[in-house]
């Protein structure tokens, strides 16, 4: 089928648009602006077209004008957090077309009930209808879709932001993640949209250190590393991958791919200790890019940077990436779109860089599909009776089953040598003890 395409509103203008009365710093435009830009790349992922009502938080649209941008679409969003004057109200609701049009309350009440059950709302989601006097839609924004011939048309309501809990949980860019992931997969489910998942960058590493150095010299059997060995490079990946919430994994293949398997050879040279090509420009000559004092630096240099393309969390460490500022944050949440070709958003690690993501994805899985040799077991003891008759070995059994030696293993060792006569007489003395009652 052809693609699905979907356009989305953030409902306000401005980043301080509709300040939450009970908490200061929540205003709703800022949420849904960042709501709106994560739902756009979790839809895209998975296949649809997406396309948004302004290019820029402080563009003034008119309501009817932004749903009429979706002309041409299959499916129009405006996103929005309710308010009202009783701090108690929580449920997430979502306005659908007056009418049911193509049936939308369906997938209408799927939303709004999965909001509510991840927000964790008191009063469950819902969907609700609203004419105006003419008898057609209330909203603005619903009416310009209506107008223009978008087939399903809706306008969200996540929640209230009169209400202090749901509030808190929108102000949580974490939360803002889940939300979209929900949404996006409830999308995807109603129009049948499955396209491949993409591989994050952020997220704990899948393969071990010693698959990855395994793999590695599988490839190039002497590495060209001036400063540590193969096998504590990639531990230092999984430790500067996890100190960020980058998959360490993920950065070495990009190093595999970037350096082909350490052999260098390009212009980064190997004493550079750059993995990644950083600051190696097309047109650039040999030794003309980035150069870190040592591994470590280097890794942390390349994780930082594959998180700025991934992620607009703060960095954890001291920024080393020299690039680190000329990265549109957050553009390339999926190894996928490291290449601008590949990335919706026109951004990239490598320009024009067409393939580029699926060429380290590719040998991800090759690492992630190497065997590493397990560890043998450890050899047993030795029995110390081993070489003794069975009449010396069952005695001893006997006189510790009668508890009149109570010391097995001391005994056992001394199998071969000679016993004392204090050691006879105790053993026979233990022997004649009486039972008391």
């Amino acid at each position: 089928m052809s693609k699905i395409k979907i356009c989305l509103d953030a409902g306000h203008v401005g980043s301080k648009y509709n300040q939450s009365p009970v908490v200061k710093t929540y205003y709703e435009s800022a949420m849904v602006w960042k709501l709106h830009l994560k739902l756009k790349a979790e839809l895209e992922t998975r296949g649809f077209e997406v396309i948004t009502t302004r290019a820029d938080i402080d563009t003034d649209l008119g309501v009817y004008e932004r749903g009429a941008a979706s002309k041409g679409c299959n499916v129009f969003i405006s996103l929005h957090s309710n308010a009202c004057s009783t701090e108690s109200v929580d449920y997430p609701v979502v306005y659908r077309a007056y009418d049911n049009l193509n049936d939308v309350d369906v997938l209408a009440l799927q939303i709004a009930k999965k909001i509510g059950e991840l927000m964790g709302t008191n009063q469950a989601g819902r969907t609700a209808t609203r004419k105006n006097s003419a008898g057609g839609e209330y909203y603005g924004v619903l009416r310009g879709a209506r107008a223009v011939g978008t087939p399903f048309y809706m306008l969200i309501e996540h929640s209230f932001h009169t209400n202090t809990a749901a509030t808190k949980w929108l102000s949580v860019d974490a939360n803002l993640d889940k939300l979209a992931v929900a949404e996006a997969e409830l999308l995807a489910d109603y129009f049948g949209v499955n396209d491949t998942p993409k591989t994050e960058i952020m997220g704990e590493a899948h393969a071990t250190a010693q698959q990855m150095a395994l793999f590695c010299r599988s490839k190039n059997a002497e590495p060209k590393l001036t400063s540590c060995t193969l096998e504590q490079l990639a531990e230092i990946f999984l430790e500067e991958g996890k100190a960020e919430g980058v998959r360490g994994d993920v950065a070495f293949a990009q190093s595999l791919h970037e350096t082909g398997y350490f052999k260098f050879g390009g212009i980064v040279l190997p004493s550079q200790n750059n993995y990644a090509g950083i600051g190696a420009l097309n047109g650039n000559a040999t030794g003309q890019a980035a150069t870190f004092p040592d591994p470590r630096t280097g890794v942390r240099a390349q994780i930082q940077h594959l998180k700025a393309y991934a992620s607009t969390e703060p960095l954890v460490n001291t920024c080393v990436d020299p690039r680190f500022s000329l990265v549109a944050r957050g553009s390339a949440p999926y190894v996928e779109w490291l290449g601008a070709a590949d990335n919706p958003n026109g951004k990239g690690w490598a320009v024009p860089g067409s393939g580029y993501g699926a060429n380290v994805v590719k040998l991800l899985g090759q690492i992630m599909a190497q065997e590493a040799p397990e560890s043998p077991s450890p050899a047993p003891e030795p029995d110390p009776l081993a070489n003794y008759p069975d009449w010396q070995r069952n005695g001893l059994t006997a006189l510790v089953k009668a508890g009149v030696i109570n010391s097995p293993d001391y005994w056992a060792n001394k199998f071969g040598e000679a016993i004392k006569v204090g050691e006879i007489i105790g053993i026979l003395g233990k022997m004649m003890e009486q039972p008391t009652e």
